[in-house]
């Protein structure tokens, strides 16, 4: 997010609507309710060191994955949502520590009634409830991490998020079909937000804007058009980042909790960015003391944030059997 007090934004065309997704809250007096960014160059990071590494304070090195592991197997509880049979192998995810909603988890696998292995581990977040309509699956290498990205509104932008229990939920993940996530996030980065105004200088609401102020100004032309000023401040907005499943936030933190994954104090931030025609996505950010450092949010700020986003399936009380 800028750095200055004013932050100058271009937009996008039409055509290019596809590549990003962002929210601005409606505001009269502001002529506009949507702006659109681009991101240009996204990528599927088919990998978690970044996420683990603001988790642990460390890289996340082959002897600490291993220590990790090693705890979750040893430490860990599932639940029976968490445990699935397909295609003749068994599948069971571990997490740890039980009592906390940021933890550490194992997937493991393998033949029914076999000996099961380690096949990934991942960070696993407690979400928020949300319904969101499925649009596309993008499959890991591996075979059993996916990044999902699900639509809020029809015709608009897809959001992406990494879904751990994919192997789970693939099955249910039609495109098209609206399910019940568990929606979260971990903070890469957060600050207090530093920006109170943004300028917009080309895209389809500037165009309308443009439009406006030439019929309201008779004579001029549209070199005279001034740039449009859009007043940031309590405003909620979702703009993609350099990989699918990140994305640059700003937003009202409404309330804070304190937890802790083993020696990582954690702070959890709620927040949620309204839409006119459906109700809140809601969404809660884990934020690492790594990525905090001196900071400490307060219930009512502005912050701003880059981060990555975790989803599932909603859990289920009985085990996924076929």
């Amino acid at each position: 997010m800028a750095t200055k007090n004013n932050k100058s934004v271009t937009g996008v065309s039409p055509n290019d609507e596809k590549e990003a997704w962002v929210r601005v809250d409606h505001n009269p007096s502001a002529k506009e309710t949507e702006t659109t960014f681009i991101a240009q160059n996204r990528t599927h990071a088919e990998a978690l060191g970044d996420v683990w590494s603001v988790l642990t304070g460390h890289a996340p090195t082959k002897a600490l994955m291993g220590q990790v592991v090693s705890t979750v197997m040893h430490e860990g509880g599932t639940r029976p949502s968490w445990q699935w049979k397909r295609a003749g192998k068994e599948h069971v995810l571990l997490a740890w520590p039980q009592d906390q909603p940021v933890r550490a988890s194992v997937l493991l696998a393998g033949e029914e009634k076999g000996k099961l292995s380690p096949v990934t581990a991942a960070p696993l977040l407690e979400g928020l409830p949300n319904d969101l309509t499925v649009e596309a699956v993008h499959p890991w290498a591996n075979g059993v991490d996916a990044d999902v990205a699900v639509t809020m509104i029809e015709g608009k932008n897809p959001m992406w998020f990494y879904d751990p229990l994919y192997g789970r939920d693939k099955e249910d993940l039609t495109p098209g079909i609206t399910h019940t996530f568990l929606l979260a996030a971990l903070a890469l980065a957060l600050r207090k937000a530093l920006i109170d105004e943004i300028t917009v200088t080309q895209g389809a609401a500037y165009e309308a804007y443009a439009a406006e102020w030439l019929a309201e100004n008779s004579g001029k032309s549209r070199l005279d058009v001034p740039p449009l000023k859009v007043d940031v401040h309590n405003k909620h907005l979702i703009m993609p980042g350099r990989h699918f499943c990140e994305y640059q936030m700003r937003a009202v933190v409404e309330e804070v909790e304190e937890h802790q994954l083993e020696k990582m104090p954690v702070t959890l931030l709620y927040l949620s960015f309204p839409f006119e025609k459906r109700s809140a996505m809601r969404l809660p950010v884990y934020v690492s003391k790594m990525v905090l450092g001196d900071y400490i949010p307060q219930k009512g700020e502005d912050v701003d944030a880059y981060v990555w986003l975790q989803g599932r399936v909603i859990d289920m009380d009985e085990t996924v059997q076929s």
